[in-house]
């Protein structure tokens, strides 16, 4: 479908004879549902377009850019582009967004024309001169439903995010009193002791957690024997049945990491069944990520065997009494390649997406490195930034803004917002403590309002590492998630929150004037 963006003394709509019928809204946002393979909109905007990129995955680099810079992206690193990324669109020369767009339209600071996918599918939306273009990400559908929007940039994206909800509702039914204790605050081990977890340690932080009001408990990566062989290794010698009957012992919920898609050269279903991954075009199995040291592959879930394993897996685990899921590095289900069955990539990952809804329909399920749009309907909630860390950031990875920083994830997280109607969103852990970590007292608390804005909160600080008075203050802040009520957040701009009664600007932090030295860099 071809579009023309006009504008008319200052009024911008949007120009076509299919558009005749389909606008509707008020004055204050005109919206048209349209229904097409592709789009292209041509305008005079110039080449010095505000817009917002949308990466793929939850690790995939979002933030507001301009056309007339180069495109924002990895740079340079097709191992982690393959990863965090998708490999086979990324473009280095040509600017693209997937699923969505905003562009910032002149005269009004605060118009935009939005562009979003309404079906549970990417698409890539791509600038070139005079013109924005859109379709399916492989070009595997014949029609596609399209949500174009002119209007205030605050109310154009949330209402997309609400008609992405009125679609897409989650699929999970739940008592409500449960839910609650699945989405309040819950601790994680990733980021204090990362991979270098043991029995006794985690059980050494249960009771301190539960003391401070924590809900969830989540034992993350480091328990597994190896990734894509999914039973305790020798470090959990009474089992994970054993610290999850702990956990609830102490009234909280227990959560476990998960990587259910991918397996690494050396577990034992890539020798014993390399028929149940992806293969390239020469009959290898196809690099679906590089973590760990080591690239990974990913199962091919148009495979009857392979859901049936994937479907046994989450069983087994449920088993053991763990309900809270963080499923991580999805996306390597999607990835280009041969399928024995004939489907395109994304419903492939949807349907294994929906195995293991539907063999853990009560768990609450965190999806992380997921693909945005084909997860919608199926998952509690979504991861929408890179990985947090102790430190502002990385300065040997400022070519790559997937890479894990307290800087990138309250860059995207702050750029997705507007997917909070549709789904909880995750901004991944906040931080109290000053013992092993770079981050300023400022910046920590930084954190814990993004925690507030986005409605979730997680947090990785051992009790052993913090002092009394930072214990009072992860206390207060579980007791604030845990209440039935929590403050209110009101956006007033793209950065700018009224939390409860206080004034929460992140501008400063996202677009800072010149070096700020309180925001330790790693190098």
């Amino acid at each position: 479908m071809h579009l023309q963006l006009m504008n008319s003394h200052g009024h911008y709509s949007l120009i076509s004879p299919e558009l005749a019928e389909a606008q509707r809204g008020g004055s204050e946002l005109r919206i048209w549902e349209v229904e097409a393979s592709h789009l292209t909109i041509e305008h005079t905007l110039g080449t010095q377009i505000d817009f917002l990129r949308n990466g793929w995955s939850s690790w995939a680099p979002s933030t507001w850019w301009n056309t007339g810079r180069a495109p924002w992206r990895v740079w340079n690193n097709p191992a982690r582009t393959l990863t965090a990324e998708d490999l086979a669109t990324d473009n280095s020369s040509i600017h693209q967004s997937y699923m969505m767009t905003c562009l910032r339209l002149p005269g009004d600071s605060d118009t935009v024309l939005l562009i979003g996918r309404l079906d549970p599918a990417s698409a890539i939306i791509e600038f070139s001169l005079g013109a924005v273009s859109a379709h399916d990400i492989d070009g595997d559908s014949s029609s596609a439903h399209w949500l174009l929007c002119i209007g205030a940039e605050l109310e154009a994206l949330n209402y997309y995010g609400a008609e992405l909800a009125r679609r897409f509702p989650p699929a999970a039914r739940r008592p409500k009193t449960r839910e609650k204790i699945l989405s309040g605050p819950r601790w994680s081990s990733w980021y204090s002791w990362f991979e270098e977890i043991t029995e006794q340690g985690l059980a050494a932080e249960i009771e301190p957690a539960a003391d401070s009001g924590y809900q969830v408990f989540q034992i993350d990566d480091g328990w597994e024997r190896s990734i894509g062989e999914w039973e305790p290794n020798g470090k959990f010698a009474h089992g994970m049945a054993h610290l999850a009957q702990r956990i609830r012992a102490c009234g909280m919920e227990a959560g476990i990491w998960l990587a259910p898609f991918i397996a690494s050269a050396h577990a034992p279903i890539v020798a014993q069944h390399p028929e149940y991954f992806i293969h390239d075009e020469q009959g290898n199995l196809a690099r679906a990520g590089f973590n760990w040291g080591e690239y990974y592959f990913a199962l091919d879930c148009t495979i009857p065997e392979v859901r049936a394993y994937i479907a046994s897996v989450i069983s087994e685990v449920l088993s053991w009494g763990f309900t809270y899921f963080k499923l991580d590095f999805l996306n390597a289900a999607a990835i280009r390649g041969n399928r024995r069955e004939a489907m395109p990539r994304e419903a492939a990952y949807r349907t294994g997406l929906a195995v293991i809804r539907e063999a853990a329909p009560e768990a609450y399920i965190n999806a992380s490195g997921a693909v945005l749009a084909p997860s919608l309907g199926l998952v509690d909630a979504l991861r929408v930034g890179a990985d947090t860390a102790p430190y502002w950031d990385n300065t040997d990875r400022d070519r790559d803004p997937s890479g894990p920083s307290m800087r990138g994830a309250l860059r995207n997280s702050l750029a997705r917002l507007w997917l909070k109607n549709a789904v909880a969103i995750d901004p991944d852990v906040a931080y109290v403590r000053t013992h092993g970590s770079l981050l300023s007292p400022e910046a920590n608390a930084v954190t814990q309002d993004l925690a507030r804005v986005c409605g979730t909160f997680s947090c990785s600080d051992p009790n052993s590492w913090l002092m009394p008075e930072q214990r009072a203050q992860v206390a207060e802040l579980c007791a604030e998630f845990r209440k039935e009520q929590p403050p209110t957040v009101r956006q007033l701009s793209r950065y700018r929150f009224i939390v409860g009664r206080k004034d929460v600007d992140f501008e400063p932090w996202i677009n800072p004037q010149g070096r700020i030295s309180d925001r330790l860099l790693v190098k």
